[in-house]
């Protein structure tokens, strides 16, 4: 018999984004390429912040080339635009 598979609830929130920039897509995608199997897209807005956060220097994911691209906004402005990516 097959296990049950339970679904985990999230809400996307692109806020104001309406569109991104080619650049802008490669740049997320890059970053959640280096993800797979360690993280999720709070963890993805903090490489793209540039964040110093224990764990992003322990993975060594502050050497991707993503890291720190949005450095001059918000948590939140990135997850839109990861959402908005989604």
């Amino acid at each position: 018999m097959g296990r049950k598979q339970s679904r985990v609830r999230y809400h996307l929130d692109v806020g104001e984004v309406k569109n991104l920039t080619d650049e802008e897509l490669r740049i997320i995608l890059r970053g959640a390429d280096e993800l797979i199997t360690t993280g999720g897209r709070t963890m993805l807005a903090k490489i793209l912040k540039g964040s110093r956060d224990k764990k992003i220097l322990e993975l060594g994911l502050d050497e991707s080339p993503s890291y720190g691209y949005y450095r001059d906004l918000t948590i939140t402005e990135i997850t839109n635009r990861i959402d908005w990516t989604i």
